[in-house]
């Protein structure tokens, strides 16, 4: 049941938390420089995340339906249990904070290196992650900026 109640909650922040950004992506001025304009890459992690979030919202409905009842949940404890979703939106926070200033690709090396601090267990092979995220960074890059044509914050370096 305790599962059950944090997907539950999980799910409507997850929700709320799409509802948000979308309206921050309503925000993002229209360049005209491309072949698709610069809110079309987060409105299509949005539609992912608000139909992940619907998912699991479905599948707590069920499992909360179907579980027998326990005990009372507390404020604290959800906090805890929930310690690495929260830590991630913290992160997330601070990344699109200082990817203005900081730039696509520090922000980005940034805050896969903390985000993969924050939810891996074991830490082993630290230096090929990192090369690997480098390397991931500026495939994105790429991506965005030779075939989408998405203007990306410079920064400081780039």
């Amino acid at each position: 049941m305790t599962s059950a109640k944090r997907d539950l909650l999980n799910a409507i922040l997850l929700l709320a938390f799409s509802g948000l950004a979308y309206i921050g992506s309503t925000q993002i001025p229209i360049q005209g420089f491309g072949k698709t304009e610069a809110n079309f890459f987060p409105n299509i992690i949005i539609a992912i995340l608000v139909f992940l979030s619907v998912c699991l919202l479905a599948q707590s409905i069920y499992r909360f339906t179907k579980e027998p009842r326990a005990e009372k949940i507390t404020i604290r404890n959800a906090i805890r249990h929930n310690k690495k979703v929260i830590i991630t939106f913290g992160l997330f926070a601070v990344y699109v904070f200082i990817l203005p200033w900081a730039g696509y690709f520090i922000a980005s090396i940034l805050f896969l290196i903390s985000l993969y601090t924050v939810l891996t267990p074991n830490k082993n092979k630290i230096v090929f992650v990192i090369l690997f995220m480098i390397g991931l960074v500026f495939i994105l890059y790429v991506v965005f900026r030779q075939v989408l044509s998405v203007f990306l914050p410079p920064g400081i370096l780039f």
